[in-house]
């Protein structure tokens, strides 16, 4: 009875995973990171599918079933200190900007996982990590701490880079991204202590399932939402955000919307190509990623070159002072890349006014409008 109950349960998890797999290959352009968290996805189908066969042939008996089990149980354990580590490997190149020091961490993190692998055909003489006796039963061994102990410390280290990341990063949408890859290892962990208090329950790899359905979908809400070259908010949610702020009937604070160009981009993608213009725009998003870091502004890209920043706060002060941060952390970035053709930024704005902005595109437009002022006085001078 309880033996059809787990593996019901395993085959909702390959339904389920083989769904987001399917999804992932539908995509007809994939970068690193999706290739990546497809090899994770399909890691742990197979994980499943050995869970299940594990617990389709403990007890069984037919000739060399014994010698089947010894082989599926060895497999389990691979694909036990397998699985982590590919999940360490997707946080790596999603977050990591230092490519060469993520490999060498992923080398070190890889010399015990092979020394584990390597371990597992000595255990049928030595029967050290686990042991199936003449009734064909499966019972642990002592050596199962270690590989316990490897997989939750690899899962433990990917959610610290997450948290570490998480508190360096300048945008809260980031930061949102990191919390979500952090709490990857709070459902497989539960599973675990369950599975170390009472024997022969099985829930770790369904709920590690369940984690990666989780990251998928705050994947998915970000492709949505997010603009895929800046990694800010695009159009549609500038749209949404506005609507929502502007229909707040009993606004007593401040709502600024800031339009922002940058300088001379058409000569920068006609001189330097199409290639440096898009390093140019992602440097611009960072920078006002960290001048809004300690505020409640919504970044978005409105088009093209030019971004947006809608900002609620306490009163017009409150906005002179993120734009003269603007200026200052771009000057800063100027400063540090003096190499690279400096990059200059127009900015105008303009406060929501309900007798003047019925909607959302009047503000637009008086932003624009100062923006532009800005921009020709800068021609002119």
């Amino acid at each position: 009875m309880l033996d059809a109950l787990y593996l019901e349960i395993d085959g909702i998890g390959i339904i389920l995973l083989f769904t987001i797999l399917y999804s992932q290959r539908q995509m007809r352009a994939t970068s690193a990171v999706q290739r990546r968290f497809s090899a994770m996805i399909l890691v742990t189908i197979i994980m499943l599918i050995v869970d299940a066969g594990c617990w389709l042939l403990d007890g069984t008996t037919f000739p060399y079933a014994r010698i089947l089990n010894y082989t599926v149980e060895s497999f389990y354990f691979a694909l036990h200190v397998i699985i982590p580590f590919f999940w360490a490997l997707y946080v790596e190149i999603s977050l990591s900007t230092d490519m060469t020091a993520a490999s060498r961490r992923l080398l070190i993190a890889g010399v015990p996982l092979l020394l584990l692998i390597a371990f597992l055909p000595f255990n049928i003489r030595l029967g050290w990590l686990f042991t199936i006796d003449s009734q064909n039963v499966y019972h642990r061994e002592w050596g199962l701490i270690l590989y316990a102990a490897y997989t939750y410390g690899i899962l433990f280290y990917a959610c610290i880079r997450s948290l570490i990341k998480a508190k360096n990063s300048a945008w809260i949408e980031d930061r949102r991204r990191c919390y979500t890859m952090a709490f990857f290892i709070v459902l497989p962990s539960l599973g675990g202590i369950l599975q170390a208090f009472f024997y022969g329950l099985s829930l770790n790899w369904i709920l590690a399932a369940v984690s990666v359905l989780f990251v998928y979908i705050d994947a998915q809400n970000r492709q949505i939402s997010t603009d895929p070259l800046t990694g800010l908010n695009n159009r549609r949610e500038l749209s949404k955000f506005l609507l929502r702020e502007t229909r707040e009937s009993q606004r007593e604070s401040v709502l600024a919307l800031i339009m922002i160009d940058v300088d001379g981009f058409k000569q920068v993608n006609d001189t330097l190509g199409h290639f440096y213009g898009d390093s140019v725009l992602i440097n611009v998003a960072e920078t006002l990623k960290l001048a809004c870091k300690h505020t409640d502004a919504f970044i978005g890209r409105y088009g093209g070159d030019e971004f947006c920043i809608v900002y609620p706060t306490i009163n017009l002060q409150a906005v002179s002072d993120l734009i003269e941060s603007i200026s200052l952390h771009l000057k800063k970035w100027n400063e540090a890349h003096s190499e690279v053709q400096p990059i200059g930024l127009s900015l105008g704005y303009a406060i929501y006014e309900p007798e003047k902005d019925r909607n959302p595109d009047s503000l637009i437009l008086r932003a624009d409008k100062s923006m532009y002022e800005v921009k020709n006085a800068k021609k002119c001078a």
